[in-house]
């Protein structure tokens, strides 16, 4: 399922998924596997993801 609150941060911060993928230490194809949903990241990343988008791992990642 995809991550839209993760696009929306994402968006909001006016960043692109290659800018957090940089600030997050991980590849291009990586961020955009977690934010379409196909892929799930470390703890260690989330909170990486979460710093770049100004947000947290809880509400970027906690499910409803």
């Amino acid at each position: 399922m995809k991550n839209t609150k993760l696009k929306n941060a994402r968006e909001k911060s006016g960043l692109t998924q290659v800018q957090v993928a940089e600030k997050a230490g991980i590849s291009e194809i990586s961020y955009q596997r977690i934010e379409y949903g196909t892929q799930r990241p470390t703890v260690d990343t989330a909170i990486l993801i979460a710093e770049a988008v100004n947000s947290t791992v809880e509400e970027l990642f906690k499910k409803a």
